[in-house]
């Protein structure tokens, strides 16, 4: 008797896309263009299971990608972030102010922000942030939802943003926050 095994190494387009986790029309393509391994037999595409591994290892994305070129707190960032001399401070006041103001004062996170940003201006004279509220506050230059909340708040962000680094400053990561 031959092989009862029904497991084998070799996939038809169903199983492969199965296992890819993919549709079959996009696997379809994925062979007519050549970008992914195969074979053809018999008139039709068949995928080898170490091969469609080893390929999906070969398309990994390295960690160290634009995140970590602005990830704050690195070796290649500084410690604190120097503010441009001629930043309006009046100007400032009233946004950190509004954000102060948010829901008189009851919206935790807003209202943070406002309270680390006055916090470290007057710290330092208007001459820098350190990197932990500068991530706060790239952050909220670039929400990830787009609630009124976030929407309101991250217009006076970026304002400040641009009040004190003469442009809208990326989102950044700090080790302290949780992605």
């Amino acid at each position: 008797m031959g092989n009862t095994d029904t497991k084998t190494n070799w996939m038809t387009i169903d199983e492969a896309a199965t296992y890819l986790r993919c549709g079959e029309r996009l696997l379809r393509e994925m062979v007519s263009n050549q970008k992914i391994p195969h074979v053809m037999f018999a008139g039709k595409a068949l995928f080898h299971r170490e091969r469609l591994d080893a390929w999906l290892l070969s398309q990994e994305k390295p960690i160290e990608s634009v995140a970590d070129e602005t990830r704050v707190g690195s070796l290649s960032n500084p410690e604190k972030f120097d503010i441009i001399l001629t930043c309006p401070r009046e100007e400032i006041d009233s946004l950190i102010t509004m954000l102060l103001e948010y829901k008189e004062g009851k919206e935790h996170f807003v209202n943070g922000l406002g309270r680390n940003l006055r916090r470290e201006l007057d710290q330092s004279n208007y001459r820098s942030l350190p990197t932990k509220v500068y991530a706060q506050l790239s952050r909220w230059c670039h929400p990830r939802r787009h609630t009124e909340r976030e929407n309101w708040a991250g217009d006076i962000a970026r304002r400040i943003s641009v009040c004190l680094f003469g442009r809208v400053i990326d989102r950044t990561f700090h080790p302290s926050y949780r992605s």
